[in-house]
């Protein structure tokens, strides 16, 4: 369930019929800043509360905050529907800018560190941030010099995210926000994408418009007369007098395609030297890129683990050879109509293989996790399938104890073979629930994408022990069956 906030007041619950709706998505992007847009009626009270670029709007799912940012503009129909649209807090980073300096000894979280610094130091207390996580520990040179007036989010997209790759992300704890950069999201669904399933469209587009075999790296230009840009930085001194770079296999696939590429703040040959080979390496690469578009199926079976932006996800399309993880890289919402969310996943596949490494690891454990849990229930599912018939043969000889005569020895045989049995499935239960708290420990180690598998392993055990109380409920009955047969026996 759904609810908007603004500024702290109730824009929209789906139980209240005061604050409606018309219409409402959120969408959600990796490393952009991400968008809401909703529509009110011409009579809806949130109309006089909505200040543009002043007022937050936040939209809970269940209680948990799935975006927040503020509202950037509005437009009202013939009708007086009014149409906001809202950017989220990332973009609060747009609002500072930062002045030209040099940097030395540089890592992404003294960088970050800095440029927070700047933006915190230029905005209002709400729109500050705080650096988070930093997983990515090395960056591509230790010196720069940034010499732009570039808005905060801007530069640290240019000069850190893009070239050192990586997630900027943006999270919430009580009135703190973070800003992490990380490796990746570090989780895998529990879900698969499957032709004939849930996939709605799939897109590939293979290009080799910008292949590059042979690259001339350009670093800062040096101030000319009347302070002009003169020469740039170039590679000679530290590449044996050549001013370019070869890739000699790609030359041999493709021939020799010249390019170049600017790195306006390198001022260190070698550092330039090496840049230039990094981008060399991806640049022989044909860009082959997957787009692909699904329903999640959280939507039609509540027990199905939900596809959130970051996760890394198995699609298996026979029809086009594919059976990979891809990356959730954008999510959207429907505020109003949950069955239109769309999930894409798609990403350049050259520009993959360094994610898909990095997430290896926590892709096997996540496998191993979902193999143990299949285990698990199908056992709990066998003993469940075992009281059920428990349940009936004790039914049945209820039903027979109202014309026992002389054959109640055999009944009361029969019933104790019942009881013996039930009490294996205990000793079964048990041996179980052992099993199951030792997987718990063991999940307890895992990193937060196993939250969710925790709660799944609780929801076993309460299974398991519904299951106890019904054992306990037979044993009663059958108890009760054992002392009429006794009286019959008595009676005879």
């Amino acid at each position: 369930m759904y609810q908007i906030f603004c500024d702290n007041s109730l824009l929209y619950d789906p139980r209240d019929e005061d604050n409606p709706i018309l219409t409402g998505k959120v969408s959600l992007t990796v490393n952009a800043t991400g968008e809401l847009t909703f529509s009110l009626p011409p009579m809806h009270k949130g109309i006089d509360l909505i200040r543009k670029l002043s007022s937050v709007v936040q939209v809970y799912d269940g209680g948990e905050l799935l975006y927040e940012g503020r509202v950037l503009d509005s437009k009202s129909d013939m009708y007086h529907t009014v149409t906001y649209t809202c950017e989220g807090t990332l973009a609060y980073l747009l609002d500072s800018i930062q002045r030209p300096k040099a940097y030395h000894d540089l890592t992404p979280a003294s960088y970050l560190n800095d440029k927070i610094a700047q933006h915190n130091g230029q905005v209002e207390a709400g729109k500050r941030f705080v650096l988070g996580t930093v997983e990515k520990q090395t960056m591509n040179y230790d010196a720069r010099e940034d010499n732009q007036y570039t808005n905060t989010l801007d530069t640290i997209m240019d000069k850190l995210v893009d070239s050192n790759g990586g997630y900027l992300r943006v999270r919430k704890q009580g009135d703190t926000r973070y800003l992490d950069y990380l490796e990746s999201y570090h989780r895998t669904s529990g879900q698969v994408i499957r032709f004939g399933e849930n996939i709605l469209d799939l897109t590939e587009h293979i290009s080799a418009e910008n292949v590059i075999t042979v690259l001339i790296p350009l670093g800062k230009a040096a101030e000319g007369e009347n302070g002009e840009g003169g020469k740039r930085l170039t590679i000679e001194s530290v590449n044996g007098g050549k001013d370019y770079l070869e890739d000699l296999e790609a030359v041999a696939l493709y021939g020799r395609i010249v390019g170049t590429k600017n790195w306006d703040d390198v001022t260190v040959p070698a550092n330039l030297k090496t840049k230039g080979q990094e981008y060399l390496a991806s640049a022989r690469n044909l860009t082959a890129t997957i787009e692909l578009t699904a329903i999640d199926l959280h939507l039609v079976d509540v027990d199905i683990d939900r596809i959130r932006l970051g996760d890394m996800i198995r699609v298996v399309s026979p029809p086009h050879k594919l059976d990979q993880y891809m990356m959730v890289s954008k999510r959207e919402y429907n505020l109003v109509n949950p069955q239109e969310d769309k999930i894409v996943l798609g990403d350049t596949i050259a520009a993959l293989t360094e994610r898909q490494a990095a997430l290896q690891k926590n892709v096997e454990k996540q496998k191993h996790f979902s193999s143990s849990m299949e285990e698990v229930r199908g056992s709990v599912s066998a003993l469940a399938g075992e009281v059920d018939s428990a349940k009936q043969d004790v039914s049945a000889l209820g039903g027979k104890v109202q014309t026992l005569e002389g054959n109640s020895s055999d009944v009361q045989k029969t019933l104790q073979g019942i009881h013996n049995s039930l009490t294996a499935q205990e000793e079964k239960i048990k041996g179980m629930r052992e099993d199951i708290h030792e997987d718990r420990d063991r999940f307890n180690a895992l990193e937060r994408a196993d939250q969710q598998a925790a709660e799944t392993t609780q929801g076993i055990l309460d299974r398991l022990g519904t299951l106890e109380g019904a054992k306990q409920n037979l044993e009663e009955r059958i108890q009760g069956i054992l002392t009429r047969l006794e009286a019959l026996e008595g009676g005879a």
